[in-house]
């Protein structure tokens, strides 16, 4: 089978979609009689200038020349062209419907823009992957005509931050003077779907309430996204007693300190296809704190500590009892939660649905 995958460019701009792109690649190219070729278009420009490069190299006449001599061509992302050469299969991976559920998280040019494409990805491809079944369920139920077409598959591991050799010291100046096993993590874009407007207002109530949570630090790990400046603006206002820290993106080098030295993982967000930090703090072996929503149930199960979205006050005696020892993580169950999220296992489910795809043509 001869795959093109494309991921929108969000390697390149550096996303969690990204590395999934780069993950599920390697995999699938690793089962027999398998070659993955990547799209390569590189624009330049900022952000929104490399977009529309890229969709009009995408509805390109050289595009779809190049699509002619593969078997499938699979959008990690949800973009699609209008249109493909005949005997291709389109497969593509919708990770979320975040446009539909929740678009005040969006921009609003970019959630109408979101939901087009999204449309035109259940119309049009062959078949379509989705990253839990929760979201599965959800697809089904708002594009109930391409319910037949839709597969879940649990991405595998995010292995690269871990497997690092962690570093004597930060490369991040934001990052240097933590102390080990003193702090709260999120590691993941710093945006209004994130919730972490709601993690620091717990943080400073934590801060008020429990003395011997007072030399605790929260860092913030990720780019900025849409709804940042709520969350800078808290962090400006926040106690003097608060020690907050927004490092922004950081390196795999510090990824790996960070969630090797952490006192626990907290994962506030309202919606998520999947949420792959989670996995992360299972192969770190941390405790994890993260909002009741139905993929977080489905990904971390009964290895997480859940609180109801919008009670601070749930949440900060969840980080409280982190502090004073009540709330410690189990490393065999963290290792036995995170064996349910191969790659390999999950490229080989990919493969035989778009083998499936690829006989319909």
């Amino acid at each position: 089978m001869n795959i093109l995958l494309d991921d929108g460019l969000q390697l390149h701009i550096g996303t969690g979609i990204g590395s999934y792109a780069k993950y599920l690649g390697e995999a699938l190219a690793a089962l027999p009689d398998t070659t993955v070729t990547r799209e390569d278009f590189a624009p330049a420009g900022g952000r929104r200038a490399a977009r529309l490069s890229y969709l009009k190299y995408l509805n390109s006449a050289a595009y779809r020349e190049k699509l002619a001599a593969f078997d499938v061509v699979h959008y990690a992302n949800y973009a699609l062209p209008k249109k493909h050469p005949p005997h291709t299969a389109v497969a593509v991976t919708v990770h979320d419907l975040t446009a539909f559920s929740h678009p005040e998280t969006l921009p609003r040019a970019y959630a109408l823009y979101n939901r087009f494409m999204v449309r035109r990805a259940m119309k049009h491809a062959d078949i379509i992957f989705t990253v839990s079944n929760a979201m599965k369920g959800e697809i089904c139920a708002r594009f109930p005509r391409a319910a037949k077409k839709v597969v879940a598959v649990h991405p595998g591991h995010y292995t690269g931050a871990t497997e690092d050799v962690t570093p004597a010291v930060y490369e991040s100046e934001i990052l240097k003077g933590l102390t080990k096993r003193k702090f709260f993590l999120f590691v993941g874009t710093v945006e209004k779907r994130k919730n972490l407007t709601e993690l620091i207002r717990a943080y400073n109530l934590l801060q008020q309430t429990c003395p011997a949570a007072r030399d605790y630090a929260l860092v913030l790990a990720g780019r900025q996204g849409f709804g940042a400046k709520a969350v800078t603006d808290l962090v400006s206002s926040a106690p003097d007693t608060a020690d907050i820290r927004l490092a922004g993106f950081v390196s795999n080098a510090d990824r790996a300190k960070l969630f090797g030295e952490a006192a626990a993982f907290v994962f506030p967000s309202i919606y998520e296809g999947f949420g792959s930090p989670q996995t992360e703090a299972m192969a770190a072996a941390l405790p994890l704190i993260v909002g009741d929503i139905p993929t977080n149930r489905e990904v971390s199960g009964a290895y997480a500590s859940y609180y109801p979205l919008g009670d601070e006050s749930v949440l900060a005696n969840l980080m409280r009892e982190v502090v004073l020892g009540k709330l410690k993580a189990d490393p065999a169950a963290a290792k036995a939660r995170l064996s349910r999220y191969d790659w390999q296992q999950s490229a080989a489910t990919v493969r035989q649905a778009l083998e499936a795809a690829c006989k319909t043509k």
